[in-house]
């Protein structure tokens, strides 16, 4: 005896024309032979086939589930099987052939009355239906090699450098910043162009000062969000003594200017989950780490992170190889304190700014002259 299937009745859910589901699995757990389970329930509701989509990335998965749903309409014909999982396949197929006879589609014979498609060849469908809409006169074809076509269109926005078109400036000051390394701007219009879907949305229609806005916003949620996470994992049991240890050692490296560290000194207390306490964090992360963001190791505590040798300060000196012990527990929370030490002030400083700026004012000019390569070759990339 067969053991039951311990997802039966998500699978039975998964199969109703009037819900909606994302399905998440391993491979080989049957999810192909769901969609098709789907697709007949759907047959046997619709009163034309064509209204029924299924998209898939590739040719051959897509022949692939055309094959299945004819073979499964075609042994509706046949007895039932006994195994309960064809036997549920067996039941939305003969459904579906009565659905067939009724309305005479006769799909065995028109299997091209079947709509199943590489996302691929949807898209150019669109593009056939609406070529008004999509400013191509004919059906372009569809590239698999762009990259050839983002670099024609990164060299034509580079050349306006030498021309006063817009984004001469930009293109001028971008290439001051990468010691006019023209390679490096082409090489960096080009990976962006491959990643428009990403940010394009978000230059359409705003300010000039927007951009700076959202992204300056953005870095504020990421450091909230990260400090957030930091408190929430600081052991407190060791709060106090890292607390301490941080304040003795920026009392003995306050000649250093450049350490972190040294924001601590004289602190009440261990930072929060502001933009402002981010220094704060940054300057534990000194104290707690090496230069690589690993867990600094007992024998790293000398007078070089703010424990100088002598008997006068034997005892602060155990007391950081205890903290430093103690937070070999909390792995999760050590690697949080590294990541800190990578994120950005949330304000962009205006020489950064006036960098970033240039680009987000060029790049509708680049997808601009990728349109164009896009009409002059015929060509089309999958975005």
């Amino acid at each position: 005896m067969s053991n039951p299937i311990v997802d039966a009745e998500q699978r039975a859910a998964a199969v109703d024309p009037g819900r909606s589901f994302i399905v998440q699995a391993p491979a080989g757990s049957g999810k192909t032979e769901l969609l098709i389970q789907r697709f007949l329930a759907l047959l046997g509701n619709v009163d034309d086939p064509g209204r029924i989509l299924a998209i898939t990335f590739t040719r051959k998965a897509a022949a692939e589930m055309r094959n299945r749903l004819l073979e499964a309409l075609d042994s509706a014909r046949a007895e039932p099987p006994v195994e309960p999982h064809k036997r549920r396949t067996w039941d939305l197929a003969a459904e579906a052939l009565r659905q067939d006879r009724r309305l005479g589609w006769d799909l065995l014979q028109n299997p091209a009355l079947l709509s199943i498609q590489t996302i691929d060849s949807f898209n150019a469908a669109l593009v056939r239906r609406m070529p008004w809409m999509s400013r191509f006169g004919s059906m372009p074809e569809i590239t698999e090699d762009a990259e050839r076509l983002y670099r024609l269109a990164a060299e034509k926005l580079v050349a306006r450098l030498e021309t006063d078109q817009p984004g001469c400036e930009q293109v001028e000051l971008l290439l001051a910043h990468l010691d006019n390394r023209v390679d490096r701007l082409q090489e960096m219009l080009v990976a962006m162009l491959g990643r428009r879907d990403q940010w394009l949305r978000h230059l359409v229609g705003i300010d000039a000062e927007e951009p700076r806005r959202v992204l300056e916003r953005a870095l504020v949620d990421l450091i909230v969000e990260t400090l957030g996470d930091l408190s929430r994992l600081l052991p407190t049991a060791l709060a106090d003594d890292m607390l301490f240890c941080a304040r003795y050692a920026a009392d003995n490296l306050r000649h250093e200017k450049e350490r972190p560290l040294l924001l601590l000194e004289g602190r009440a207390g261990l930072p929060g989950s502001g933009v402002e306490d981010l220094p704060l964090w940054q300057g534990l992360a000194d104290l707690l780490l090496t230069g690589q963001g690993d867990l600094r190791k007992p024998r790293g505590v000398t007078k070089n992170c703010g424990f100088p040798a002598g008997a006068a300060g034997k005892a602060n000196k155990e007391r950081m190889q205890s903290v430093l012990a103690g937070l070999e527990d909390h792995p999760v929370f050590v690697r949080r304190l590294a990541d800190v030490r990578e994120l950005p002030a949330a304000r962009y400083p205006d020489a950064q700014w006036r960098i970033l700026q240039a680009l987000v004012e060029l790049l509708p000019l680049l997808v601009g002259e990728l349109w164009l390569i896009f009409r002059g070759e015929g060509q089309v990339d999958f975005a």
